[in-house]
């Protein structure tokens, strides 16, 4: 199993001017769209034991969200987001305008951020793909229905 936890001293964020720093990447843009999309599952860590009921979470991970837990005046929340076999733990700052940071992502396999937006594509094309053949497929039974009599 592949875990890649994103805590860097070295890249200190800060929450805001009166917030402590936080040492992991804040998500935004490009990056913070893809991954809502790809991981469109949300799940606050209030409820992380129905989650348990699911699938289990390595150990490593844990240690990761409770160190994450523990720096002060950091998160108001803390979410998985998930989708089958890819989930990440983000801590999340304000309601109104909230900022995301990655704290550890686990799962099947390690996927680039390139490679994500690639597997987006190809369901969204296969998606399209699927309706336009259930519409052709419909349409010539319905002109085969109509022509023969049907």
């Amino acid at each position: 199993m592949f875990i890649e936890t994103y805590y860097d001293e070295r890249a200190l964020v800060p929450g805001s001017t009166s917030e402590s720093m936080i040492p992991y990447p804040e998500l935004s843009g490009e990056e913070l769209t893809v991954w809502q999309e790809y991981l469109p599952i949300r799940r606050p860590l209030e409820r992380l034991h129905l989650w348990f009921e699911i699938e289990t979470i390595p150990r490593p991970v844990m240690t990761e969200i409770e160190k994450a837990k523990r720096i002060p005046r950091s998160f108001d929340r803390i979410e998985i987001w998930s989708r089958a076999g890819d989930p990440m733990a983000v801590g999340i700052i304000g309601q109104e305008e909230p900022r995301y940071f990655s704290i550890v992502r686990w799962g099947d396999a390690k996927l680039t951020l390139a490679q994500v937006k690639r597997r987006l594509w190809v369901e969204k094309f296969l998606l399209r793909l699927t309706a336009t053949g259930g519409i052709m497929f419909f349409l010539v039974t319905m002109f085969t229905v109509v022509t023969h009599g049907g």
